[in-house]
């Protein structure tokens, strides 16, 4: 099995991810205003901007927990090879769709297709980074020799997203805009698995 060092590898996501979050603000254009009506047509403007600023705000938040991810999935790893590399290079192909499916559904929040559209690009993007960990995980001895077992665990955000996408895509085929209040529940549900884990952990020192 041909062995690469990962530090290419690093930094072409990093660079990707970068871009990405970047691009995100471009879905955001200033309203077209006369100078002189700005002063009391802006603002109203602005307001009719929400679902537009929501979007962004969700899928900007959402792209830094995949970089999260992204980088304690390799924390550990030693040598990528080229199926890893591949599986890379899937996850990057739906990272940078992100801004597109963004902008596209935050023109169109009350249009079922371009939310399911943004939905799903955060599904095969989350179930891309849970694939990254799996197959890590099973060839832990040749790529990441020094991962210990219970590090093998601590990718959450890689697997609550899913479930979470999952649950939007539910709800978007009821009302679009509440789909997107789904991905509130991922800061709280993150926050509860961290103080389960703290518990148990505890309760195993002091047995």
């Amino acid at each position: 099995m041909e062995k690469i060092g990962k530090s290419r590898l690093e930094a072409l996501s990093d660079g990707i991810f970068a871009f990405a979050m970047t691009l995100l603000v471009i879905s955001l254009a200033v309203p077209d205003i006369p100078e002189k009506d700005a002063p009391y047509m802006l603002p109203g403007e602005i307001a009719k901007m929400y679902p537009e600023f929501l979007f962004f705000i969700i899928a900007f938040f959402i792209l830094a927990g995949y970089w999260m991810s992204h980088h304690k999935i390799l924390e550990h790893v030693r040598y990528v090879d080229i199926l890893l590399v591949r599986i890379n290079i899937l996850l990057l192909f739906f990272i940078v769709l992100i801004p597109f499916t963004t902008s596209l559904s935050g023109d169109y929040s009350n249009v079922l297709e371009a939310v399911l559209f943004f939905h799903v690009n955060l599904l095969v993007a989350s179930l891309m980074l849970t694939a990254m960990w799996w197959y890590i995980r099973r060839h832990s001895a040749t790529l990441a020799p020094e991962m210990r077992s219970t590090e093998k665990r601590g990718i959450e955000k890689a697997v609550v997203m899913p479930g979470v996408i999952m649950l939007a895509i539910g709800v978007s085929f009821v009302n679009t805009h509440a789909s997107m209040w789904c991905y509130a529940l991922i800061p709280f549900i993150l926050f509860m698995s961290g103080r389960i884990r703290w518990l148990e952990g505890r309760r195993m020192r002091d047995s």
